[in-house]
This record gives C-alpha cells, sequence and structure tokens, in this order.
C-alpha cells in the first residue's frame, strides 16, 4: 500500500508543478486580441474622430450602416451620383446606402464617412472602395 501512496502523492505534486508553471506562463503572455482595436485597424479609410461634422440625421444614417459622401462644390463632381446604390431611400433605411450632402467648408473634394471610418478625395473613383467595402464588403 505504502508504495501505491508513494506514487500518489508524486503525481499530485506533479501535476500542482505543471499547474503553477502554466499560470506563470499564462500571466507573462502578451499575445492577447484586442477587438476594438482589430475592428478599428480594419477597412480603408482614416479612424473617423467628428470631422468634417455631421447634422444629427446623418449621424444617425452612420449608424444605421450608411456611407455619407459630402462634396464640396455646389453640386457634386461628375460621376459622384455612381456611388450611390440603386434603391434609393429604402436602401437607406436599411442601413446599406449612399447618403450625397453637400459641406462647403470641406478641404478635399469629396469626404465619405462611414461609421468608423473617413476617406477624403479629389474624385468619386477614389471613394469607390470605401463604399464599396463599408456597404457590403466588410
Amino acid at each position: 500500500m505504502r508504495p501505491a501512496l508513494g506514487w500518489l502523492l508524486a503525481i499530485v505534486i506533479a501535476l500542482a508543478a505543471l499547474a503553477g508553471l502554466i499560470a506563470i506562463l499564462n500571466a507573462r503572455d502578451e499575445g492577447g486580441v484586442n477587438q476594438e482595436t482589430t475592428a478599428s485597424a480594419a477597412g480603408p479609410g482614416s479612424p473617423y474622430r467628428g470631422m468634417p461634422a455631421l447634422s444629427p440625421a446623418l449621424q444617425s444614417a452612420v449608424k444605421r450602416g450608411n456611407v455619407v459622401v459630402l462634396y464640396r462644390d455646389a453640386k457634386p463632381p461628375p460621376g459622384t451620383q455612381r456611388l450611390v446604390p440603386p434603391g434609393g431611400t429604402a436602401l437607406v433605411q436599411a442601413g446599406q446606402g449612399v447618403v450625397l450632402q453637400r459641406e462647403p467648408k470641406l478641404k478635399a473634394a469629396l469626404a465619405a464617412v462611414s461609421a468608423k471610418k473617413v476617406e477624403q478625395a479629389d474624385s468619386p473613383q477614389q471613394l469607390q472602395q470605401f463604399v464599396d467595402y463599408w456597404l457590403g464588403g466588410r
């Protein structure tokens, strides 16, 4: 009986030592993934930090998943309308549309804003990838 008790005691001590070693290694592990940082780093554009400023209605639109395309001049540059997918207000209500709005204070000719990112551009073609990504390429 004594040899079996000795073996059992040795196994318990070995398991406790192994558990302690695992705990020490896990405490030093810095390989965790920060989901917030990963999500905000994904996708085209720069982080949106409130500039250009959006009206409450436009803020609500981007929170639903829409992309707001702002233009500086009296009329949008040629080709801007091609960024708007067919479907009109139904898509905007579903959070899958593009809302065009004039913003004369823009530094660039155009700016596209999603809930997380913003992209400034001189032509609508430069915004196509941004719009495609944030409307469905996620």
